[in-house]
């Protein structure tokens, strides 16, 4: 039987902004559970309560403690308010910033402890969305960057698309990342997997879970059952090559445990780059569609459903559409990635880096 007890803390300072003024709070909390591998499933109980299992379960590396280099300038709300003194709001805009300093330990067997400390910041403006982990001082420079970014996205739709059905797409960086977020959690996770190992989804693109991509929110040296993590390759040349896997999983290899009581899951999605260029790309793909950015995304049945922020026709300017689906068998359409890529935001659990890439979706209309 496998024992562990899981302590976390956090300390935030939470701030949201307008053309107004502001508002700040700073606050802490922390749990502490002790848990047990008991018939293939974790269980929370008392410590003082014994527990038998024969349960065999995987052999695994055990956790290292890190201390990010974050930690050692976290500052004081008063300071934390202070790198906010030159950015200018205009009287629509909203911006919300929360910084974490977060320290989580495991005790296995009361006979090794790991603990791992770092600084997690989130930032949105309007309704676009960063997070890294590293210093609180850089999160001006995401603000202009954010706010540079609206700018690009806010001109007014020339034209209503007036055309449907399998069409041809140059999809943006946050796209790409959050096609692989559904595929990576819903279809390739080792307690379920809906794809087969060996089984080719898609044309010759490669993508990895990199929990040790240390600018990602989700960086973490250890999973959530004391495991020590590494990058691992999901998906090679198209072809599936690995399960998100945990100590209890039915398949795939331990590693990928997040939760109090852990479930498979990816840290920070990465998408290996291709050969092209943007320039390019967009050069080449004449009459095709650029889609940019990610408002609302969603999983039916096995079609991912995006609403892009801004789509533009090549060489005729933006246009104006309700939304665009990904069906899984559209995935071997793909066929042109870019050397280009950028770190992402996915959600406040998950980063990602990935490029442009090209290919057939199906464009629905109002």
């Amino acid at each position: 039987m496998l024992r562990q007890d899981v302590k976390y803390h956090e300390e935030v300072i939470e701030a949201e902004f307008s053309y107004e003024g502001y508002t700040v709070i700073e606050y802490r909390r922390s749990f502490t559970l002790s848990r047990a591998l008991v018939n293939g499933r974790w269980v929370v109980y008392d410590g003082n309560k014994l527990l038998e299992s024969s349960q065999k379960i995987k052999e695994f590396e055990i956790c290292e403690d890190f201390y990010h280099e974050s930690v050692k300038t976290w500052i004081n709300k008063e300071k934390y308010l202070g790198l906010f003194s030159n950015i200018k709001l205009d009287e629509t805009d909203q911006l919300k910033v929360v910084s974490k300093k977060i320290a989580k330990s495991i005790l296995i067997h009361d006979v090794k402890e790991c603990r791992e400390e770092k600084v997690v910041n989130y930032v949105r403006y309007n309704d676009l969305n960063f997070s890294y982990t590293g210093e609180p001082k850089d999160i001006p420079s995401i603000v202009e960057y954010l706010k540079t970014t609206q700018a690009q996205l806010s001109s007014p739709s020339r034209q209503v698309l007036t055309e449907s059905g399998r069409l041809t797409f140059i999809l943006d960086s946050e796209i790409v990342a959050s096609i692989f977020h559904y595929i990576f959690r819903n279809f390739l996770n080792g307690n379920s997997p809906k794809l087969k190992l060996n089984e080719k989804i898609s044309s010759e693109i490669t993508i990895y879970d990199n929990p040790l991509n240390s600018f990602s929110p989700s960086f973490s040296v250890f999973d959530d059952e004391g495991v020590k993590t590494k990058k691992k390759e999901i998906i090679g040349d198209g072809i599936i090559t690995n399960y998100l896997g945990t100590l209890t999983s039915k398949y795939g290899e331990a590693g990928n445990a997040r939760g109090i009581l852990p479930k498979p899951d990816y840290f920070s999605l990465e998408v290996k780059h291709g050969d092209w260029s943007l320039n390019e790309l967009i050069d080449e793909s004449r009459g095709a569609y650029i889609a940019m950015g990610v408002k609302k995304s969603e999983l039916i049945r096995n079609s991912i459903r995006i609403t892009p922020r801004s789509v533009i026709k090549i060489g005729q300017g933006q246009i104006f559409f309700r939304e665009i689906a990904i069906p899984l068998q559209e995935l071997v359409t793909i066929d042109a990635i870019t050397k280009e890529n950028r770190g992402v935001f996915i959600d406040e659990e998950h980063g990602g880096v990935a490029p442009y890439i090209r290919m057939k979706v199906r464009a629905i209309l109002y």
